[in-house]
Order: structure tokens, then sequence, then C-alpha cells
């Protein structure tokens, strides 16, 4: 294994505290990447479905006719496509 050591302040920790082993240099980084990796994570807790969803209630259910189609005006897609795009824009 070659290592490459541009920074002098890490050469000499590499020289004087591990004593120019390889083996225990690669084993500190690997400490101290896991160590980072904890550190930087996500700590991300899955929500429960029951509790933070709700149902959602129509009062006019009856007025609502399912055949209709909100998109019956448009005649070009892509055109709709893309104004929908610009707009998003601004």
């Amino acid at each position: 294994m070659t290592i490459k050591i541009d920074n002098t302040e890490i050469e000499n920790f590499f020289i004087n505290e591990l004593k120019s082993d390889v083996k225990k240099f690669s084993e500190f980084i690997l400490m101290n990447l896991e160590r980072y990796k904890q550190q930087n994570e996500f700590n991300i807790i899955p929500l429960d479905p029951e509790k933070n969803s709700y149902t959602l209630k129509f009062d006019n259910i009856e007025e609502i006719d399912e055949s209709a189609n909100p998109f019956k005006e448009i005649d070009d897609v892509a055109t709709y496509a893309r104004k929908l795009r610009e707009n998003s824009w601004r």
C-alpha cells in the first residue's frame, strides 16, 4: 500500500502516533469514518400511518359526478404541460 500525504500535520501524526504502521493507520481511518458516518446520518423515524393520516370527508358527496372530467378544456396535452412548467417557475 502506498500512501501519499501532502499535509505535514497528518504526516507527523502518522509517523509519531501510529509509528508509521499502515495497518494501524487504516484502522484509525476506518474507525473515524464510522464515527463520522454515525454523526452525519439522518435520524429518520418511520411514521405510523394510523396516527399520521386522516380520512377525507366531503360535505357535498352527493353532488360529485364521477363522470366529470376536470381536464375537458385541454386540447393539446404538450402545450398544457409546457404552460404548467412555465408557471411553476414564476
